[in-house]
């Protein structure tokens, strides 16, 4: 997982709401990556994290922070069962949910929701799967095995004992002339799209609804 080039800005608009008020809760972020949410939540003054990542090399700057546990394993449903620390009041899996088979990816669902506190929340970010531009971020990436719509990540969630809140896409933060500009030819190659698929396969509710790169899902249990 890449470093984000602004990570304060991007997780004020996308994951502050979903932590929690009291700032002990427990948080689990898996597939942590580097760590910008971890140190994210961190500044926030959170103080009971824990932070999975397969590399070593990417949690060695975690393991210096108080109130930071760091754990280095390749995870499947029964190594995220023996994690020690919860129920979690708030589970982060941004962009990792596609690394498993999607044979495995309902236990790992399932497996999710049994770890989450009554109130707790699940955050999943995946690739827009449902864009043109998915095939490229699939193929350049040799580990990625499954990738997922917007409806197909509420299926996968719903469909194994969670309540989703929402799906929506990934907020950028607002630019100058040159983002507008983007974002305007980005919504209208969007719209253009949909009318190919419309014409392909009539109006349904598979229809892509988010123009974004990114979606975040965020389920709870029922």
């Amino acid at each position: 997982m890449t470093r984000l080039p602004d990570p304060k800005a991007y997780y004020d608009l996308n994951y502050r709401q979903l932590l929690p008020a009291d700032r002990n809760a427990p948080i689990l972020d898996i597939g942590c990556g580097e760590g910008d949410f971890v140190r994210y939540a961190h500044s926030l003054g959170h103080s009971n994290i824990t932070a999975v990542d397969r590399d070593e090399q990417s949690l060695a700057e975690l393991r210096q922070m108080p109130g930071v546990t760091v754990i280095c394993a390749a995870l499947d449903a029964e190594k995220l069962k023996a994690l020690s620390g919860g129920p979690w009041a708030l589970i982060v899996a941004k962009q990792m949910i596609y690394y498993f088979d999607r044979r495995d990816a309902p236990e790992i669902v399932r497996t999710l929701g049994d770890m989450l506190t009554s109130d707790g929340k699940l955050a999943v970010e995946v690739f827009n799967g449902a864009l043109l531009s998915s095939r490229f971020t699939e193929f350049k990436d040799p580990g990625i095995l499954t990738g997922y719509t917007e409806s197909g990540l509420r299926r996968l969630l719903e469909w194994n004992g969670l309540s989703v809140d929402e799906v929506r896409a990934v907020k950028i933060a607002a630019g100058g002339i040159k983002r507008a500009a983007y974002s305007a030819i980005q919504r209208l190659w969007f719209n253009l799209y949909r009318a190919v698929l419309i014409i392909e396969r009539g109006r349904d509710g598979e229809l892509p609804t988010i123009a974004g790169k990114s979606i975040i899902a965020v389920a709870r249990r029922p």
